[in-house]
């Protein structure tokens, strides 16, 4: 697979933004893996796990653990300045 990840990382936090994932509250990695597969096109859990995975390890996201002992993840976006500004993958 011939995938620059760090724009794959860009490409997804650009559309969670647009499309205001905030508003959606907590929800277990199965939605946002959906909708990061919507978004991108690909289907391997492998490269959806490690997107989601390091954007959540980039602050992006807030963790919460449920009574299941499994976590669900509330997407937080960035703060009022540009999104991009801050932004750095490598």
């Amino acid at each position: 697979m011939n995938i620059n990840m760090d724009d794959i990382y860009s490409f997804t936090l650009e559309y969670f933004i647009i499309r205001q994932l905030w508003n959606l509250g907590y929800l277990p990695f199965s939605k946002f893996k959906k909708i990061i597969s919507f978004a991108t096109g690909i289907y391997n859990i492998y490269y959806l796990r490690k997107i989601f995975l390091h954007l959540v390890r980039k602050g992006f996201f807030q963790k919460k653990k449920n009574v299941k002992r499994s976590y669900t993840y509330k997407f937080i976006g960035l703060e009022e300045e540009s999104p991009f500004d801050k932004v750095n993958f490598k």
